[in-house]
Protein backbone atom coordinates (compact mmCIF):
# COMPACT_ATOMS: atom_id res chain seq x y z
CA UNK A 1 0.00 0.00 0.00
CA UNK A 2 1.48 3.54 -0.99
CA UNK A 3 2.05 6.03 1.91
CA UNK A 4 1.00 9.19 0.96
CA UNK A 5 3.63 11.59 1.38
CA UNK A 6 2.85 15.21 3.24
CA UNK A 7 4.07 18.75 2.15
CA UNK A 8 4.73 21.53 3.75
CA UNK A 9 1.86 22.62 2.89
CA UNK A 10 -0.22 20.04 4.57
CA UNK A 11 2.02 20.86 8.16
CA UNK A 12 0.76 24.36 7.15
CA UNK A 13 -2.74 23.53 7.08
CA UNK A 14 -2.68 21.56 10.34
CA UNK A 15 -0.67 24.49 12.14
CA UNK A 16 -3.71 27.00 11.06
CA UNK A 17 -6.52 24.61 11.99
CA UNK A 18 -5.13 24.16 15.23
CA UNK A 19 -4.59 27.89 15.75
CA UNK A 20 -7.88 28.91 14.52
CA UNK A 21 -8.98 26.13 16.85
CA UNK A 22 -7.39 27.22 19.79
CA UNK A 23 -8.35 30.90 18.66
CA UNK A 24 -12.29 30.06 18.87
CA UNK A 25 -11.61 28.20 22.45
CA UNK A 26 -9.96 31.87 23.69
CA UNK A 27 -12.56 33.66 21.58
CA UNK A 28 -15.82 31.65 23.25
CA UNK A 29 -13.59 31.43 26.65
CA UNK A 30 -13.71 35.40 26.48
CA UNK A 31 -17.41 35.62 25.08
CA UNK A 32 -18.57 33.56 28.44
CA UNK A 33 -16.51 35.60 30.85
CA UNK A 34 -18.12 39.24 29.30
CA UNK A 35 -21.47 37.77 29.91
CA UNK A 36 -21.01 36.60 32.90
CA UNK A 37 -19.24 39.64 34.47
CA UNK A 38 -22.72 41.19 32.30
CA UNK A 39 -25.15 39.04 34.51
CA UNK A 40 -22.79 40.06 37.65
CA UNK A 41 -22.83 43.86 36.97
CA UNK A 42 -26.29 43.88 36.54
CA UNK A 43 -26.76 42.17 39.17
CA UNK A 44 -25.17 44.16 41.44
CA UNK A 45 -26.32 47.75 39.88
CA UNK A 46 -30.14 46.57 40.72
CA UNK A 47 -29.21 45.72 44.20
CA UNK A 48 -27.68 48.99 44.54
CA UNK A 49 -30.58 50.79 42.94
CA UNK A 50 -32.61 49.37 45.45
CA UNK A 51 -30.68 50.46 48.02
CA UNK A 52 -30.60 53.48 47.17
CA UNK A 53 -34.62 54.04 46.93
CA UNK A 54 -34.66 52.71 50.49
CA UNK A 55 -31.78 55.60 51.15
CA UNK A 56 -33.70 57.58 49.22
CA UNK A 57 -36.84 57.26 51.61
CA UNK A 58 -35.05 56.99 54.83
CA UNK A 59 -33.08 60.43 54.00
CA UNK A 60 -36.67 62.10 53.42
CA UNK A 61 -38.10 61.29 56.86
CA UNK A 62 -34.86 62.11 58.60
CA UNK A 63 -35.52 65.61 56.53
CA UNK A 64 -39.48 66.07 57.55
CA UNK A 65 -38.39 65.09 61.31
CA UNK A 66 -35.54 67.50 61.22
CA UNK A 67 -37.53 70.27 59.76
CA UNK A 68 -39.83 69.41 62.84
CA UNK A 69 -37.30 69.41 65.34
CA UNK A 70 -35.77 73.13 64.04
CA UNK A 71 -39.50 74.52 64.55
CA UNK A 72 -39.74 73.00 67.76
CA UNK A 73 -36.57 74.29 69.24
CA UNK A 74 -36.78 77.78 67.42
CA UNK A 75 -40.56 77.73 69.93
CA UNK A 76 -38.11 76.96 72.90
CA UNK A 77 -36.39 79.71 72.50
CA UNK A 78 -39.34 82.07 72.53
CA UNK A 79 -40.49 79.82 75.15
CA UNK A 80 -37.55 81.16 76.87
CA UNK A 81 -36.92 84.56 76.38
CA UNK A 82 -40.83 85.11 77.10
CA UNK A 83 -40.37 83.17 80.63
CA UNK A 84 -43.34 80.79 79.74
CA UNK A 85 -44.40 78.31 82.37
CA UNK A 86 -42.25 75.96 83.35
CA UNK A 87 -43.62 72.86 82.68
CA UNK A 88 -44.59 73.52 78.98
CA UNK A 89 -41.10 74.76 78.40
CA UNK A 90 -39.67 71.30 79.83
CA UNK A 91 -41.66 69.74 77.18
CA UNK A 92 -39.90 71.78 74.44
CA UNK A 93 -36.68 71.56 76.35
CA UNK A 94 -36.21 67.82 75.42
CA UNK A 95 -36.44 68.15 72.16
CA UNK A 96 -32.99 68.89 72.06
CA UNK A 97 -31.92 65.42 73.39
CA UNK A 98 -34.06 64.02 70.69
CA UNK A 99 -32.04 62.85 67.50
CA UNK A 100 -33.29 60.95 64.16
CA UNK A 101 -30.10 59.83 62.66
CA UNK A 102 -29.39 58.23 58.79
CA UNK A 103 -28.78 54.67 58.41
CA UNK A 104 -27.59 54.35 55.00
CA UNK A 105 -28.65 50.43 53.82
CA UNK A 106 -25.41 50.17 51.73
CA UNK A 107 -24.51 46.89 52.44
CA UNK A 108 -24.55 45.98 48.64
CA UNK A 109 -21.96 48.85 47.81
CA UNK A 110 -19.91 48.19 50.74
CA UNK A 111 -19.38 44.23 49.49
CA UNK A 112 -18.54 45.80 46.24
CA UNK A 113 -15.40 47.48 47.30
CA UNK A 114 -14.25 44.76 49.39
CA UNK A 115 -14.64 42.22 47.01
CA UNK A 116 -12.85 44.16 44.41
CA UNK A 117 -15.54 43.89 41.95
CA UNK A 118 -16.00 47.06 41.60
CA UNK A 119 -14.01 46.63 38.00
CA UNK A 120 -17.20 45.02 36.96
CA UNK A 121 -19.27 48.17 36.48
CA UNK A 122 -18.25 49.37 33.06
CA UNK A 123 -19.52 53.03 33.32
CA UNK A 124 -16.01 55.29 35.08
CA UNK A 125 -19.19 58.15 35.82
CA UNK A 126 -21.58 55.56 38.09
CA UNK A 127 -18.12 54.31 39.58
CA UNK A 128 -16.95 57.94 40.61
CA UNK A 129 -20.53 59.32 41.52
CA UNK A 130 -20.96 55.91 43.97
CA UNK A 131 -17.52 56.45 45.68
CA UNK A 132 -18.56 60.43 45.64
CA UNK A 133 -21.90 58.61 47.89
CA UNK A 134 -20.01 57.28 50.00
CA UNK A 135 -18.07 60.12 50.95
CA UNK A 136 -21.21 62.39 52.13
CA UNK A 137 -22.17 59.16 53.76
CA UNK A 138 -18.92 59.01 56.04
CA UNK A 139 -19.52 62.72 56.43
CA UNK A 140 -22.81 62.23 57.89
CA UNK A 141 -21.80 59.48 60.26
CA UNK A 142 -19.19 61.57 61.61
CA UNK A 143 -21.36 64.60 61.69
CA UNK A 144 -24.19 62.24 63.69
CA UNK A 145 -21.42 60.91 66.18
CA UNK A 146 -20.00 64.19 67.19
CA UNK A 147 -23.48 65.41 67.60
CA UNK A 148 -24.58 62.69 69.87
CA UNK A 149 -21.25 62.49 71.90
CA UNK A 150 -21.88 66.42 72.45
CA UNK A 151 -25.41 65.92 74.30
CA UNK A 152 -23.74 62.51 76.12
CA UNK A 153 -21.10 64.54 77.26
CA UNK A 154 -22.98 67.40 78.19
CA UNK A 155 -27.01 67.54 77.65
CA UNK A 156 -27.74 64.27 79.28
CA UNK A 157 -25.73 64.53 82.20
CA UNK A 158 -26.73 68.39 82.46
CA UNK A 159 -30.55 67.04 82.53
CA UNK A 160 -30.30 64.26 85.21
CA UNK A 161 -29.35 67.11 87.64
CA UNK A 162 -31.73 69.51 86.56
CA UNK A 163 -34.81 67.30 86.48
CA UNK A 164 -36.63 64.58 88.41
CA UNK A 165 -37.56 62.59 85.83
CA UNK A 166 -39.85 60.56 87.68
CA UNK A 167 -42.18 63.47 88.55
CA UNK A 168 -41.39 65.16 85.63
CA UNK A 169 -40.57 68.37 87.35
CA UNK A 170 -37.67 70.74 87.09
CA UNK A 171 -35.29 70.55 89.98
CA UNK A 172 -33.81 74.45 89.71
CA UNK A 173 -36.76 76.25 87.67
CA UNK A 174 -34.52 79.36 86.84
CA UNK A 175 -31.86 77.02 85.13
CA UNK A 176 -34.27 76.41 82.50
CA UNK A 177 -34.52 80.85 81.91
CA UNK A 178 -30.88 81.06 81.95
CA UNK A 179 -28.06 81.53 79.02
CA UNK A 180 -26.96 78.12 79.36
CA UNK A 181 -29.86 76.35 78.28
CA UNK A 182 -30.48 78.67 75.85
CA UNK A 183 -26.67 78.10 74.02
CA UNK A 184 -28.16 74.29 74.48
CA UNK A 185 -30.99 74.95 72.36
CA UNK A 186 -28.74 77.30 70.20
CA UNK A 187 -26.31 74.90 69.55
CA UNK A 188 -28.82 71.77 68.66
CA UNK A 189 -30.82 74.10 65.89
CA UNK A 190 -27.77 75.09 64.39
CA UNK A 191 -26.19 71.39 64.38
CA UNK A 192 -29.79 70.16 63.01
CA UNK A 193 -29.94 72.89 60.25
CA UNK A 194 -26.09 71.22 59.25
CA UNK A 195 -27.84 67.66 59.43
CA UNK A 196 -30.78 68.58 56.99
CA UNK A 197 -28.37 70.20 54.85
CA UNK A 198 -25.82 67.33 54.81
CA UNK A 199 -29.48 64.78 54.21
CA UNK A 200 -30.18 67.08 51.05
CA UNK A 201 -26.91 66.73 49.58
CA UNK A 202 -27.03 63.67 50.41
CA UNK A 203 -30.69 62.95 48.67
CA UNK A 204 -29.42 64.80 45.98
CA UNK A 205 -26.73 62.78 45.30
CA UNK A 206 -28.91 59.25 45.62
CA UNK A 207 -31.06 60.60 43.14
CA UNK A 208 -27.97 61.69 40.55
CA UNK A 209 -27.07 57.90 40.79
CA UNK A 210 -30.08 55.89 40.30
CA UNK A 211 -30.41 58.30 36.74
CA UNK A 212 -26.88 57.10 36.15
CA UNK A 213 -27.29 53.36 36.91
CA UNK A 214 -30.71 53.24 35.26
CA UNK A 215 -29.10 54.70 32.15
CA UNK A 216 -26.38 51.85 32.80
CA UNK A 217 -29.20 49.27 32.52
CA UNK A 218 -30.85 49.94 29.73
CA UNK A 219 -27.82 49.53 27.59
Amino acid sequence: MKKTRLTWSDYLMELLIVIIGISIAFWLNNVAIESQNKKESTAYLTAIKNDLKTDKARLSANIKKNNFKSEKLSVCLEMIQKKAPIDSLLVNILEIGNYDFFDPDNFTLTSLLQSGDLKLIDSEQVKRELLRLLKIYESIDNMQKNFLHALDDNYFPMLLTKVDMIEFKAVDPDFFYGVEIKNYCGFTLNETSQHIQNYLKAQSQVNKVIILIDTELKK
